[in-house]
């Protein structure tokens, strides 16, 4: 699955469990530039606060 910002750039890769692969930094620095984030194959946004307030600072578990 994909992870898209508002410009429809993808800017991380997640597994189907929503496990990150790819795109880390990236999503890191959306989330902190207050972008919305969107799941492409859905085009739901990507719940990042229940993730930040869970796992902390790191992305590298789930998003």
């Amino acid at each position: 699955m994909k992870i898209m910002d508002e410009d429809g750039e993808v800017i991380a890769i997640a597994s189907d469990d929503h496990t990150l692969i790819g795109g880390h930094h990236r999503l890191a620095v959306a989330a902190s530039l207050g972008k919305t984030l969107f799941w492409r194959d859905t085009g739901e946004p990507v719940k990042l606060d229940q993730f930040f307030k869970h796992y902390g600072s790191s992305l590298r578990h789930t998003a």
